[in-house]
């Protein structure tokens, strides 16, 4: 999935409509990144192209075994081999689509590229320059299907104990999930602006510090 398809310039214009409404009420500054995907995830191209590379291998070779193959005799090793490069390739051909490639991905790899992106995403952002430090940021990775949400100190001191982003990540990955990817972060927007709204209100003289729009990286 490509963000600039996901999220066309109608949604582009929801969304930043939707983060202006919800930053009137607080201090808080929220930015909302989506991307591609956090790796190029290779190693399941190798993954793929060795499991095909041996089902090859074995299905020529008990084939054979059970019924030599006419003309083979003296080649069955070039043979073997052909089948071998060749379902490498295919493999990493496969593992170009999305849902073949993400099969061949551990979730512990998912999870921690996702992280690690988002951690720099904020900082690229200017999320941590705000002078209350009070920069909210909602990652998105549309091949991992997965969220990350992060805030600031200035934030994470006033919520109360109870208090999480779990059910804003959830918004968005049932959004990505039902193939509605611009709803569940609209949802996660307008629930962010409620928390901060009752934790950090806006002050007499607010000031935009933050640019609204969506951060899209295809």
């Amino acid at each position: 999935m490509i963000p600039s398809r996901v999220i066309d310039p109608a949604a582009r214009l929801q969304l930043e409509s939707a983060v202006i409404e919800a930053e009137r009420a607080t201090s808080g500054e929220i930015v909302v990144n989506v991307v591609r995907a956090c790796d190029e995830y290779g190693s399941a191209g190798w993954r793929l192209g060795v499991l095909l590379a041996a089902l090859a291998f074995l299905g020529l070779a008990e084939l054979h075994a059970r019924r030599p193959l006419p003309g083979l005799e003296g080649h069955l090793i070039s043979v073997l081999f052909l089948a071998e490069v060749l379902a490498l390739a295919l493999g990493h051909a496969l593992a170009r689509l999305d849902g073949v490639r993400r099969l061949f991905v551990s979730h512990a790899l998912l999870e921690h590229r996702v992280a690690e992106r988002a951690r720099r995403a904020f900082a690229e952002r200017g999320l941590a320059r705000t002078a209350g430090r009070s920069g909210i940021l909602l990652f998105v990775a549309l091949f991992e299907r997965r969220a990350v949400v992060l805030a600031d100190e200035g934030i994470h001191r006033v919520l109360g104990p109870d208090e999480s982003w779990d059910d804003v990540v959830a918004s968005i990955v049932a959004g990505l999930r039902d193939g509605r990817a611009v709803d569940g972060l609209l949802a996660a927007v307008r629930r962010c602006g409620e928390i901060l709204a009752r934790r950090l209100p806006a002050a007499a003289r607010e000031v935009n510090e933050l640019p609204d729009p969506v951060v899209l990286e295809d």
